[in-house]
């Protein structure tokens, strides 16, 4: 009787395990960098324009905003706003631009907490508009590009559009560790490190590239986004200031750097 007792319990146990594993989603650490040239569709006020690029679901859910470029006039991206609502956390932004130029962007697959999301489908969106769109005018174009977030690297070729061409998207699975590639010891170098406040980043580029670096935490939380942006000089200084910063808190971290959508990871020490 007992060993019959066992028997279920232990198939009850393995049962409830597994249907557990079954229902947890996978979470697969990666980055992606996107770029695209925006075309004038000769309204209103072009060549200037106003622009966002950010991050939905599957389900069509806000999950952030990586460029906005429209510091005073954000209510004219309509369908960003109505996606976002107004969310420009983490976002590179800055004014109205005069021009249509090249966008690039990077994002770490984490969430506006810099939490790691799930694996599946994501969609990245890009508006510009050369009107008043919130004002009686047409919503300005706007572009979309789903993909699939998990263990394999995602790079298609895509065709161009009326107003969005020469698009490239790149995701790549990756991880976050300790152990640094030995290629990237003259890629940058952080000092002082251990770090007590005040530190910095120095880059030695090969070529003007975009970057994107960031500080994690040793589970992959992303605690800091130091720097996203196009550098045109081979060799750059990043000054980080931790009292700007209170979760960088004593302990091991990672600066992970995005090189031209190429990662690059080394390990960075905060002492008390």
């Amino acid at each position: 009787m007992k060993k019959l007792l066992y028997l279920l319990l232990f198939s009850l146990t393995f049962t409830l395990v597994n249907a557990q594993e079954s229902n947890e989603v996978a979470s697969t650490d990666g980055s992606l960098t996107f770029s695209v040239l925006t075309v004038s569709n000769g309204a209103t006020y072009s060549p200037k324009n106003v622009l966002a690029i950010w991050i939905k679901d599957a389900n069509g859910n806000f999950v952030i905003s990586r460029k906005v470029m429209a510091n005073n006039r954000k209510q004219h991206l309509v369908k960003w706003m109505a996606s976002s609502g107004n969310n420009s956390v983490d976002a590179i932004t800055g004014s109205t631009l005069n021009n249509h130029t090249t966008h690039t962007v990077s994002w770490d697959c984490r969430d506006l907490q810099g939490n790691l999301v799930a694996d599946g489908d994501y969609q990245v969106w890009v508006e510009y508009t050369s009107r008043n769109s919130n004002n009686g005018g047409a919503a300005g174009p706007s572009y979309s590009y789903t993909f699939t977030k998990g263990t394999e690297i995602v790079n298609p070729t895509i065709p161009n559009e009326t107003y969005f061409i020469n698009i490239s998207l790149l995701y790549e699975p990756t991880g976050v560790g300790i152990n640094s590639n030995p290629e990237t010891s003259g890629l940058f170098q952080i000092y002082p490190n251990p770090a007590v406040n005040d530190f910095s980043i120095e880059l030695n580029l090969e070529k003007p590239s975009y970057v994107n670096a960031s500080i994690y935490n040793i589970n992959g939380r992303r605690m800091m986004e130091v720097y996203d942006g196009y550098i045109a000089d081979n060799t750059y200084v990043l000054n980080v200031d931790r009292n700007k910063n209170n979760s960088l808190v004593p302990g091991t971290y990672f600066l992970r750097l995005n090189v031209g959508g190429t990662l690059y990871s080394k390990k960075l020490v905060i002492a008390e």
